[in-house]
């Protein structure tokens, strides 16, 4: 502690004083020519030295590892609460609702099929018929979930059922033809009997068991009929509409519109018309949500009295956020407000949620809609469509053309990567940098010119920057108006963004076009190019001349409704065309992502350059070597290095704006040179003079070869032995000292090494644990020379660089600061 803080907490002490006075003269004295002493006396005049992580030093929130404490937790209760027949208390008249329910939860939650508990519930689910709608359509998305061939033909009798029980206008009257009742006969149809057979119904076909689009037609002509005026749902005709029941009306109507294909694309004999369909005048989606972002609560089910019915709420809200890509409803994160809910909620002790009210009072139905909501709402973000030029009366604009499309494309993802998948709409309206990177890849879509303001120009910029990826898409093609607009302003962009790096037709070796899948981009359409901007080791910025969503929403992941060839082949182009672009759709997010996604609540690390500094006493200066190796190729990593390093170790960090040259009058000034490329470079005889003086008068030297490139690797090792002598590199031991916190580091000793590979299915990222492959040298007896042969400087320029052998943004700046703080208290 100093002497001015001591002075805040106590007396004042005239030795503390004085010991201040000294530490600044000799930070004064010493720091221009001895650099390496003054990081020593920065950080004795501060303290330990220890990194300090920001999220460590506020309040702190709600996140992804408490979200999944309370999930463990819920399972942990419900597990406690089976019968030994495998089963959970049923209540009168359901044959297996609850125990269908519950079973969803734990599976949904993550526990295996395999599990003893799922074991047994899925035998005594399997040895269950059902006659009732919640019991029907519970136990369809148990075996949907599951996925078993075995359970095929109890889906498929199932999805039958359904669809006999479905109202009729000859069994009931108009208002209530399309819906569903309990089932054989009993009750008139209701929303909530028909929301969830709706959602066995749409989990059916993901398992390529076939629906009759009669029953969506009638369904959506149910939901829509019974829709106030207003935008909202109620549970009968002339009941007051409450959040659940407009929750249930939203996702129906998604999933209806999603079946029924009436988007604005569709396949007119052979040629896809992408644009000009028919389009409501009041979206009832869009409605809804509305109403529902008016009266946004966590606290009650809005419209319903009390508090009952709230756990039902939760997880009605879940599907709409999940089903229209919506991370805020009404201004409300209701992810993570909702999450943060049912944890002050649960009970501390065994675990579970409770409720009061019908159903609601059982720990079981609270416990298990509780875990549905924070298990499928966290699901990964995969992508999204960029919201913007809206109106609050409607959901179109001209980023929402083919409005299924995320839809279908999400669909496909999640059957080729096995896992569960979601898509966000980010609204560019009063976004911030760490909003948008909450989705990893973007597409914005449009006709006519972007129109944005240099604040939003800028504020995508930084979110490519920062790792993100965009997908410019022209709305154009059959049927749709020209987009030489859309175009201009695209590239209009990208030389803002990149100055003289050009947007420029993608050769048919990039990456992207085998990504996951062989494309062939002249099957989407005659000519057709994809456009990319290339920024260090991985392309930021695609442009497609041609709509892909439009494609996307009329493709189908199982391949039911593909055109088939009618003996000319001509038909069989059409199809050729959508499967193309549905894949290459998959390349992109792939290429983007490296199938490396965070959880909804996880932080994004966003760097922020650093100011420099005024004053250069006290102040440690990083510069970047000139020389000529391609060091271009990843021109931000430095200054990211040292926005990461300036928040993270208690000293001052000064960066040099321009490359510094080999001049060792020059370098004096500096206490680290960090020296990257990715080429072959020879320094002449007076360089490495210059370089062996810097080195000499204790400076160090940090170098890594960019996208690990070979022929970078063999010149700094070769140039380095020229200068060095017998002091040339040799790889770290594992167990080497800056690989430890003991400088005030990281505990380095097992990172996360990644290399890319090419498999029968694409590109991929192996990974494997050790410690960092670092080779250094010393001089005069210390180490202060380090050099990775690994990529470090695209894993600083970008977030997202999978085109390189090497580690991750965090591990690759925490290598570079270990090794920094390493050798300036040396």
């Amino acid at each position: 502690m100093d002497a001015i803080s001591r002075r805040q907490c106590k007396s004042f002490d005239p030795i503390e004083s004085s010991l201040a006075n000294l530490r600044g003269w000799l930070m004064q004295s010493v720091s221009g020519r001895f650099p390496r002493l003054a990081l020593a006396l920065t950080i004795a005049a501060i303290g330990t030295g220890r990194l300090i992580d920001p999220a460590q030093a506020q309040p702190a929130t709600i996140d992804a590892a408490a979200v999944q404490q309370a999930i463990d937790r819920g399972i942990a209760y419900l597990r406690s609460t089976q019968n030994p027949r495998g089963g959970w208390k049923e209540y009168s008249g359901q044959s297996c609702g609850l125990t269908s329910l519950t079973t969803l939860a734990l599976l949904t939650a993550g526990v295996p099929p395999d599990d003893p508990t799922i074991a047994k519930a899925i035998a005594y689910l399997r040895a269950i018929e059902a006659s009732e709608t919640y019991s029907v359509a519970l136990q369809t998305l148990v075996f949907c979930q599951v996925g078993a061939p075995a359970d095929l033909a109890r889906i498929r009798r199932n999805v039958a059922w359904l669809e006999k029980e479905q109202m009729t206008v000859a069994e009931t009257n108009e208002s209530r033809a399309g819906g569903w009742g309990y089932g054989s006969g009993r009750g008139g149809g209701d929303p909530s009997n028909s929301q969830f057979a709706l959602l066995a119904l749409q989990a059916a076909e993901e398992r390529d068991v076939p629906v009759s689009g009669k029953v969506y037609s009638l369904a959506d002509e149910y939901w829509r009929s019974r829709q106030t005026a207003a935008g909202a749902w109620g549970y009968g005709a002339g009941a007051p509409p409450t959040g659940s029941m407009t929750c249930a009306g939203i996702a129906s109507v998604v999933i209806c519109r999603g079946r029924l294909g009436t988007g604005s694309s569709r396949v007119d004999g052979t040629q896809i018309v992408c644009c000009g369909g028919q389009e409501d005048a009041r979206d009832p989606v869009e409605a809804g949500l509305r109403w529902l972002g008016d009266r946004f609560s966590v606290q009650i089910n809005p419209g319903n009295s009390g508090s009952s019915t709230l756990y039902y709420y939760l997880y009605a809200m879940e599907r709409v956020g999940r089903m229209t890509g919506r991370r805020f409803i009404g201004g409300h994160d209701w992810y993570r407000e909702g999450a943060q809910r049912l944890i002050e909620l649960q009970d501390q002790f065994q675990g579970f949620w409770s409720g009061v009210g019908f159903a609601e009072d059982d720990r079981n139905v609270t416990t298990s809609f509780a875990l549905l909501f924070l298990a499928k709402g966290k699901r990964q973000v995969v992508m999204g469509r960029l919201r913007y030029g809206e109106r609050r009366d409607r959901d179109d604009g001209p980023w929402h053309a083919h409005p299924d499309a995320s839809r279908q494309l999400v669909r496909r993802l999640e059957r080729n990567w096995g896992r569960d998948l979601t898509w966000q709409n980010p609204s560019l309206e009063g976004a911030r940098v760490d909003d948008l990177l909450q989705t990893p890849v973007l597409i914005i879509s449009g006709g006519d010119a972007l129109g944005f303001r240099d604040a939003e120009f800028d504020l995508l910029k930084d979110y490519v920057d920062q790792g993100g990826c965009i997908l410019f898409e022209a709305n154009a093609g059959p049927g749709c108006g020209p987009s030489v607009e859309f175009a201009r302003s695209v590239r209009e962009a990208c030389e803002r963004w990149f100055g003289s790096v050009p947007l420029e037709p993608l050769p048919p070796t990039h990456p992207v076009y085998t990504a996951e899948a062989d494309v062939k981009p002249d099957l989407i359409a005659p000519g057709f190019q994809l456009y990319g901007v290339q920024a260090c080791c991985r392309t930021a910025v695609f442009f497609s001349p041609t709509t892909l969503t439009c494609r996307w929403e009329l493709s189908d992941p199982t391949g039911r409704g593909r055109p088939s060839a009618d003996g000319t082949g001509r038909v069989a182009t059409v199809a050729d065309s959508l499967e193309t672009a549905a894949r290459l759709g998959q390349n992109v997010i792939a290429y983007a992502t490296g199938r490396e996604l965070k959880d909804k609540l996880d932080s994004r690390l966003v760097i922020r350059s650093s100011a420099a500094s005024e004053s250069r006493r006290g102040v440690i200066r990083i510069g970047r070597l000139a020389i000529d190796a391609g060091a271009e190729e990843a021109r931000r990593a430095l200054p990211n290095f040292v926005a990461i390093a300036s928040d993270r170790v208690p000293i001052r960090i000064d960066i040099a704006q321009d490359d510094v040259p080999l001049d060792a009058a020059t370098l004096a000034d500096y206490a680290v040179i960090w020296m990257h490329g990715r080429s072959d470079f020879v320094l002449d005889p007076g360089q490495r003079q210059e370089l062996k003086t810097f080195l000499d008068h204790g400076g160090i030297l940090i170098a890594d070869s960019i996208c690990a490139n070979e022929a970078f690797a063999i010149a700094v090792r070769r140039e380095l032995a020229a200068i060095l002598g017998e002091g040339e590199l040799r790889p770290l031991a594992a167990s080497h000292p800056a690989f430890t916190s003991e400088f005030g580091g990281f505990d380095l000793r097992s990172v996360t090494i990644r290399t890319p590979s090419r498999t029968g299915s694409g590109m991929r990222i192996d990974r494997r644990r050790g410690s960092p492959q670092i080779e250094a040298a010393s001089v005069d007896g210390v180490t202060s020379v380090f050099f990775s042969p690994l990529d470090l400087s695209c894993a600083l320029e970008s977030q997202n660089s999978i085109q390189c052998s090497g580690y991750d943004t965090g591990d690759a700046s925490r290598i570079g600061i270990n090794l920094m703080l390493y050798a300036l208290q040396h």
